[in-house]
């Protein structure tokens, strides 16, 4: 789950990365950080950065708007009472991520794309990143539960676990990891869902959680061919062991397809109830299936995975605030 929504600045670095991957790392193993790195650190902004990197912000800030969604969703409504769950469960995503950072710190240090993190450069050390995650962990897990109900606080500390302690360390023994390890797309959903004081056995519940739930298989293995170099640099074991590239290209893309499928749940389980939204849902979901269709034409070409990459992300990202503004426009 290491991505970004941000179109632009996600090619400029997939670019940037694309020159290095083939071609071997100048270390192998933990960067020192140079004098320049460390005067860096007197900069507020340079600091700031460095936090922001290490709890993912990307990744996070979606964490808690799937929550948000979830909570909206539950409560038909948008309430102030929603802020202060949401962003526990935000606090906690970022408390898991920063653990994500000094269980793969080492890993970290052998890949381009991530080389460059603090941990591996020395800016931050593996003790203040462990105070970190206690630190963000036991405050978003105390707002969570002071604040909505104990099953809200289940299900966020089970995302915690479960991306820390079952789908990191079997991503280093299997490269179908992301299809359990997906489990964690759909707890933040069901976590805000839960605080809102849904039931978990609602199907409106039910169809959102399948959707982030498939979403990230076809996310993670488009990016997981696209760094492939690097995942194997690393140790990590990649599909392109298992498939050649027309056959991977095929499987990602009827992933693709299903995701745009599932979507047809929000409207036969009535997440929403407007046939406008109905129809944009339908038209996002076509538009997803035609623009990354050339995936298949163009097996292994990454220039056109990373396309497909980003319109997946765009996909999900615009379902999502399109059916949190349908409920906030019924609300007002």
């Amino acid at each position: 789950m290491n991505r970004s929504l941000s179109g632009s600045k996600y090619l400029s670095r997939f670019e940037r990365i694309e020159k290095l991957e083939a071609g071997p790392l100048k270390v192998n193993g933990p960067v020192v950080a140079t004098v320049n790195q460390v005067s860096r650190l007197s900069s507020s902004t340079a600091l700031l950065n460095a936090f922001l990197e290490l709890v993912k912000i990307r990744i996070t800030f979606f964490v808690g708007m799937s929550a948000a969604f979830g909570y909206i969703l539950a409560a038909n409504n948008v309430s102030i009472n929603m802020i202060l769950p949401v962003f526990g469960i935000f606090l906690l995503s970022c408390g898991s991520a920063v653990l994500n950072h000094y269980q793969e710190r080492t890993t970290d240090s052998l890949m381009h794309r991530t080389n460059e993190r603090p941990l591996p450069t020395g800016i931050v050390s593996p003790t203040t990143a462990l105070v970190l995650v206690f630190v963000l962990a036991i405050s978003g897990g105390l707002m969570v539960y002071l604040t909505s109900n104990f099953t809200a606080l289940v299900l966020s500390l089970m995302a915690f676990l479960w991306y820390n302690a079952i789908y990191t360390p079997m991503k280093k023994v299997t490269a179908f990891a992301v299809i359990p390890g997906s489990f964690v797309g759909a707890l933040p959903v069901m976590a805000g869902w839960a605080a809102a004081g849904g039931s978990i056995l609602d199907p409106r519940l039910i169809a959102v959680s399948v959707f982030f739930f498939i979403w990230q298989i076809p996310h993670f293995w488009l990016l997981m061919d696209i760094y492939s170099y690097d995942y194997e640099r690393a140790g990590f074991p990649t599909l392109r062991k298992y498939f050649g590239k027309k056959t991977l290209a095929v499987l990602t893309f009827a992933w693709i397809v299903i995701l745009s499928l599932t979507s047809l749940l929000f409207i036969t389980t009535k997440v929403v109830n407007n046939i406008f939204v109905d129809t944009v849902i339908v038209m996002l979901g076509s538009w997803l299936v035609v623009g990354t269709h050339p995936i298949i034409l163009n097996s292994g070409d990454k220039r056109i995975d990373k396309a497909a990459f980003l319109k997946i992300n765009v996909y999900v990202l615009a379902v999502t605030l399109l059916v949190m503004i349908d409920k906030v426009l019924n609300f007002f």
